[in-house]
């Protein structure tokens, strides 16, 4: 398996796994704070301590960059902010850094694409931190296309983390 692009890690080769990988990162994902390696084990058919070994590899090799913990934001009374913007591709890895310096900010994200390619996600109260936020980003030289209250975002597991140029994804 191969991908045009560079990890943001500045590693470039794809890291091969395996099933027991794949059943890692899949629980990880799910659950990461209440992963059971005896649980995980039994599912692949290894040792608890393969599994715990298995960890500590790909977090050595960057496919774990770490682990998070999800804030309910509207819970605590807060707005969640989708800032949809535009910025010059040579910019974008220095511009969310900076972005990321913001105090609301808790989340950028850059997309592969000519416009709409960066997204902010930031955490306001009310109308004012908006408006607030979207100056501070145009005071950055960025173009704000919109601007969203979120809802919800939910995480599900992804189930290819196995899968290789050998054994393609199943055709529907």
């Amino acid at each position: 398996m191969t991908s045009p692009l560079s990890s943001k890690n500045g590693q470039d080769s794809v890291y091969e796994t395996d099933a027991v990988d794949a059943q890692i990162l899949s629980d990880l994902l799910l659950n990461a704070r209440h992963l059971s390696s005896p649980d995980t084990a039994a599912k692949a058919d290894v040792t608890s301590a393969t599994i715990r070994n298995r960890i500590n590899k790909l977090e050595s090799n960057g496919v774990i960059e770490g682990y998070e913990t999800r804030i309910d934001y509207q819970r605590l009374g807060f707005l969640p902010v989708l800032f949809v913007c535009t910025i010059l591709p040579d910019t974008s890895g220095s511009i969310s850094e900076e972005v990321g310096q913001l105090p609301a900010v808790v989340r950028t994200r850059i997309i592969h694409s000519g416009s709409h390619n960066f997204h902010v996600v930031a955490i306001a109260d009310c109308q004012n931190q908006i408006s607030a936020i979207q100056r501070d980003l145009v005071g950055l030289e960025i173009e704000v296309e919109s601007i969203s209250l979120i809802d919800s975002e939910e995480t599900f597991a992804f189930s290819d983390f196995g899968r290789t140029a050998e054994s393609p994804r199943d055709k529907p």
